[in-house]
């Protein structure tokens, strides 16, 4: 019997969703439901950024790479 890699119905239903763009002033308006961080935040993390959309798992790696930025004096 072959064990597979079977995905459970939240794995399946959140791997739909980061594959779904959305508006970046929709993620600032939820951004604390969805990331746990104030808008602040999403915004620090977009400013420079031409994109106008992201997933989920985008904002997600651009939260964190703003977060670990180091402070310029």
């Amino acid at each position: 019997m072959k064990q597979g890699t079977s995905l459970t119905k939240d794995q399946v239903e959140e791997k739909a969703a980061e594959a779904v763009s959305y508006a970046k002033e929709e993620l600032i308006n939820h951004s604390q439901e969805l990331f746990a961080y104030p808008p602040e935040v999403l915004i620090g993390a977009l400013h420079g950024k031409a994109e106008t959309a992201f997933t989920i798992a985008e904002m997600k790696q651009n939260i964190q790479n703003f977060l670990q930025r180091k402070v310029q004096e």
